[in-house]
């Protein structure tokens, strides 16, 4: 009840909450370098990262997509302090496992969540699916120069949805 209470169906994205040529050899490195972020900003608790990385261990997230691979790890909210949306472009592709086959998936793109009510998980991943569907618009994300060129991008898909 009380995650109900505070959650109004907003994420907060900004661009302390997106890295650019994440370094990782792994999946559960990506995740522990972009959870970083969340911490950073105290969005999350510290147990967010580790909760995440053995919850895309049994959960699987990654998606294939016909260019590029995509992760969408997230949790349970008892990690979660403020709802968040972070995203994480990969400088080289590290394997995941797809959320339906569990087949080994080559990500390039990590959409980060942190959500605090399960109304407002299923609305982020709603868009979430749309973004995915828009090849052109996830090039555009992984192609950007700069974290206000992928803010453009999310901007387009999430705004609604977005506390900034």
């Amino acid at each position: 009840m009380k995650n109900e209470a505070k959650d109004n169906g907003r994420l907060i994205i900004e661009e302390d909450l997106i890295e650019r040529n994440i370094d990782a050899d792994d999946f559960a490195e990506a995740i522990t370098v972009l959870s970083r972020n969340f911490l950073r900003k105290n969005y999350v608790k510290r147990t967010f990262p580790d909760a995440l990385i053995e919850r895309e261990k049994t959960f699987p997230t990654g998606l294939e997509t016909n260019r590029l691979g995509i992760a969408i790890p997230h949790t349970d909210p008892k990690h979660v302090i403020k709802g968040s949306l972070g995203i994480g472009i990969l400088k080289n592709p590290v394997t995941f496992q797809a959320m339906d086959t569990k087949k080994d998936v080559p990500v390039s793109i990590i959409f980060m969540l942190a959500i605090t009510h399960p109304a407002s998980q299923l609305k982020t991943l709603q868009k979430i699916m749309e973004l995915i569907r828009d090849e052109q618009a996830l090039l555009d994300i992984k192609n950007a120069k700069n974290k206000s060129g992928v803010m453009m991008v999310i901007d387009s898909f999430f705004g609604d949805l977005l506390e900034k």
